[in-house]
């Protein structure tokens, strides 16, 4: 493994800075620190500044724990609260619309010779960033019912959904012993959550208790110590590290009290939020294919067709679907919601291209159309959603009512 260059790591920390700074310096700026941080490290990446060469080093903090991170965050925000009734109903019937949605729109650009590994492309499109949407939502008093239940729902699945789908998608490429151990691998995780859930927490709960708020930590050591055993242990197994990070983000949430959970996601913020997942972000940047991104207006075309994918893909199902629970326009909100897919893109377009799947090129245009949809999505659903009169659901015609 390379020895570390200073000025990378100079670099990479100060445009983290920035990239938080600026949005508290401007908070009327409509910029998320996840846009900021790509596109500063493509600034000082090889293509722009060159401050910012990455070497074997910055790709394991970058790949392996910033990622790693990124998933453990998501699979810890994914509440078995929300994962019941008919919110999850809708969002599960609504990925799975998304899904014929996104792999027939890839599949389709594939045949036209616009893009090419259609698998990951169209999941790609399937995605929802929960996390980057919540604090805007928080703010905004949207997580009340009957609007907050159904877009927490929704943003679980597209980050269920898309992990779940890639396990799937590695699998089809692997022998039939590896595609086994795979399945194994994620019958047993999924256990292991069950029983977390269930088990008798009188003893570990006392001692979690003791330890949150002193400088040992030891429930976020835990949680820590999940990510880099999953992780690795899903790299042995041929696993692609995203799943065994998401698995221990859902073991990490089963396995605490509902009291801890806010401070529990505060502490792992902490490390993941404010360090770790930023450099996943900067050094994506860093290695985007910028040349390729603004140098052809079809790869500038294709963003924004891939980022109005994005909105149908996810958004359709939220116009058909909740017709019997939210107005017009929340369904518009949530629709836009639901399309806002950067962090989650990023991640998929990268393990694509570190297998050869997809070319750079390919790939940055992909995070070209994350951006727009992160971008002016949220905005839009906060103009649909500020002229709603009243926070009450509605009486449609039916499920299928999407007119009223």
């Amino acid at each position: 493994m390379d020895e570390i260059n200073p000025s990378n790591l100079i670099a990479v920390a100060v445009a983290m800075v920035i990239a938080a700074g600026i949005p508290a310096l401007l908070p009327r700026l409509p910029l998320p620190a996840v846009v900021l941080e790509i596109v500063l490290g493509a600034v000082v990446g090889p293509q722009v500044l060159g401050l910012v060469h990455p070497g074997a080093r910055l790709n394991f903090l970058a790949d392996f724990l910033g990622l790693g991170m990124l998933f453990l965050m998501a699979g810890f925000e994914t509440d078995p609260k929300v994962l019941r009734g008919r919110p999850i109903r809708n969002a599960l019937f609504g990925w799975a619309m998304t899904a014929v949605i996104a792999f027939g729109a890839a599949m389709l650009l594939n045949m036209l010779g616009l893009a090419s590994a259609p698998l990951y492309t169209g999941l790609a499109l399937t995605t929802t960033t929960i996390g980057t949407l919540l604090p805007m939502l928080r703010d905004s008093g949207l997580l009340a019912p009957p609007y907050g239940p159904m877009v927490l729902a929704a943003g679980a699945i597209g980050e269920v959904g898309p992990v779940i789908a890639l396990s799937l998608i590695q699998a089809k490429d692997r022998a039939p012993e590896q595609a086994l151990i795979m399945i194994v691998f994620a019958a047993l995780a999924a256990g292991a959550v069950v029983l977390a859930q269930r088990a008798s927490r009188s003893s570990f709960e006392g001692i979690v208790t003791r330890t949150m708020t002193t400088s040992s930590q030891l429930p976020v050591r835990l949680a820590m110590c999940a990510l880099i055993l999953l992780g690795v242990l899903s790299e042995q197994l041929q696993i692609e590290v995203v799943v065994g990070a998401f698995i221990a983000g859902a073991l990490t949430r089963a396995a605490l009290e509902r009291q801890h959970d806010e401070a529990m996601k505060a502490r792992l913020d902490g490390a993941g939020s404010a360090f770790l997942i930023p450099i996943f972000f900067v050094t994506s940047g860093v290695r985007l294919d910028v040349a390729s991104l603004v140098s052809s207006p079809i790869a500038l075309t294709m963003a924004a067709v891939y980022a109005l994918l994005m909105l149908v893909a996810r958004g359709a199902p939220a116009l058909l679907l909740y017709g019997a629970d939210l107005s017009l326009r929340q369904r518009v909100g949530l629709a836009l919601h639901s399309g806002t897919q950067l962090p989650l893109v990023v991640a998929i377009t990268a393990i694509a291209v570190r297998h050869g799947a997809m070319s750079s090129a390919q790939g940055a245009v992909l995070v070209g159309g994350g951006i727009l949809s992160t971008i002016l999505f949220p905005q839009l659903a906060k103009l649909f959603l500020e002229a709603e009169p009243a926070p009450q659901p509605v009486k449609a015609r039916g499920r299928w009512a999407f007119w009223v």
